[in-house]
This record gives structure tokens, C-alpha cells and sequence, in this order.
């Protein structure tokens, strides 16, 4: 088994990827990062992977899976030998309506509030997919998902956590220029410190990330990555 990149003391937890080395080491605690891209481009894959790391090194990872996508196969390829003891250290939430996604995130920060003593990562995969199917006027559900991001940069401040975001992305065409962009516009641009667009690439395995925005890197920079059986390398 490949030894763990170990986690600093700059708060930030590593990848195992080149992703680390665009990241300055990892995604950073005690802010939001969002990846977006579209499906398959990896966005559940660097969760999972961050998850078993955190889990591997002794804390706590609650995921919230919007979506129903949580594997635990997938998990266990990645955690490989370590399955058992890692999905001690990995809570799952699984809304399936956005009014129980708004149920969940109220309920965790009052459990952080008494619990929060070794829980190093929240990953909220999808942010939005729940809030793309509901029959509901966008003003009012754009209000709702500010409020949620609100909850989660709390948390992530007062507690020093990571809160790792995954995001849908549309498209539209614009002067004759197709513009791609993540779903929930400015609400999750304005919470979300980190930002990093994935896409795929020719290789059926490969993928680059892009940073949109960072405070400490130049936006633009990119990194490849691939996406194995045993996580992303």
C-alpha cells in the first residue's frame, strides 16, 4: 500500500495527487472548496479519496450524498486493506429532497456544535442536486442554498474543518462563444474560497483541473490527474 501524503500543520488535507501540488498541498480547512465539472469528470472520486484520507489518518469525514452515488465498493477499492477501520470514521447523510438537505445541514450544525473534536472534512456531493429538481421559484430556493453555504463556512470557521463542495455545471452559448459555468452562479462563487473546474480529457482516464479561483494560486493554473481502481493518482 502507498504511504499517505502526511497532513501539515497548515491545516490542509492531500489528495495523493498532483492536485497537491496546484493546491499547495491540499484543500485547505477552515474554508469552502467547490470542484465542478461535468459527470464523470472525477468530482465524487477526489471526495471519496479525501474522505479515506482523513478516515485513514484517525478523524472524521461526514459525507452528505445528495445524489445516492455513495459507494461503498468504491470505497473499499480505495481504502483497500484499511476498509474496515476507515468506514468507522466516515458518517454518511443521505437527503432526498432539498427540504431534507436543508433538514441535514441544520441537524449537523448542532451535532458539530457538541461533536466537532476530531471531524476534519464535511463533503456536501452534490451541493445542488436536490435544488435543480424542486417545483419551487428559484428565488426562494437561491435564498435556501445561501443559507445552507452560510451554515457550512460557519462550521468550517469556527471548527477549522474542510467543507469540500461538488457542483453540476450548465452551458449556454453566448456572442457565438460557448461559456461553461457551475450551477447555483454567485451564491456558491461568493462562499466558495477555493474553486477548480475539472475536465475530462482524450485519455478515458485522465482528467485536468483547472483553478478559478484561490487565494494563493494564479487562476488558470492547471494539473492532470487520473482516476484508477485504487482512487485518483
Amino acid at each position: 500500500m502507498k504511504p499517505l501524503a502526511s497532513f501539515d500543520n497548515d491545516g490542509k488535507i492531500p489528495t495523493n495527487s498532483r492536485l497537491d501540488v496546484l493546491l499547495e498541498g491540499g484543500v485547505e480547512k477552515g474554508t469552502i472548496t467547490q470542484v465542478f465539472g461535468p459527470p464523470s469528470s472525477g468530482k465524487s472520486n477526489i471526495a471519496l479519496s479525501l474522505a479515506v484520507n482523513v478516515a485513514r489518518n484517525g478523524k472524521k469525514a461526514i459525507y452528505i450524498d445528495t445524489e445516492g452515488g455513495i459507494s461503498l465498493d468504491r470505497i473499499k477499492q480505495i481504502a483497500q486493506s484499511d476498509f474496515s477501520e476507515i468506514t468507522k470514521n466516515i458518517f454518511v447523510l443521505e437527503p432526498t429532497n432539498f427540504t431534507e438537505q436543508i433538514d441535514s445541514l441544520k441537524t449537523l450544525n448542532l451535532w458539530i456544535a457538541r461533536n466537532h473534536e476530531g471531524v476534519d472534512l464535511i463533503i456536501l456531493d452534490s451541493a445542488v442536486a436536490l435544488y435543480r429538481v424542486e417545483d419551487t421559484p428559484y428565488s426562494m430556493l437561491n435564498k435556501e442554498l445561501g443559507k445552507q453555504m452560510g451554515i457550512l463556512s460557519k462550521i468550517a470557521r469556527k471548527f477549522n474543518i474542510a467543507v469540500f463542495l461538488t457542483n453540476q455545471i450548465y452551458s449556454f452559448n453566448d456572442d457565438g462563444k460557448k461559456s461553461i459555468n457551475p450551477v447555483g452562479g454567485d451564491i456558491l462563487q461568493y462562499w466558495s474560497k477555493t474553486m477548480i473546474q475539472l475536465e475530462k480529457c482524450n485519455d478515458l482516464h485522465e482528467r485536468m483541473a483547472t483553478i478559478k479561483r484561490h487565494r494563493n494560486v494564479a487562476e488558470g493554473k492547471t494539473a492532470k490527474f487520473k482516476i484508477t481502481s485504487k482512487g485518483i493518482i
